[in-house]
């Protein structure tokens, strides 16, 4: 089953500051903005998900 996508509106405020960081920190190796925000969004949602688990 192929993965589908959603659109989600980021506030561009938001998207200049992941930029600079992207650009600053090349190392991290992300490709694109998207690359970063599903990265930040999945560390999230998995921190929830372990913080439930253990409670």
């Amino acid at each position: 089953m192929a993965n589908k996508y959603r659109t989600v509106r980021i506030p561009a405020n938001l998207i200049e500051s992941i930029l600079k960081i992207m650009e600053e920190h090349k190392d991290l190796g992300y490709r694109s903005h998207s690359e970063f925000i599903i990265d930040a969004v999945r560390r999230r949602v998995e921190s929830f998900l372990t913080k439930d688990k253990k409670e």
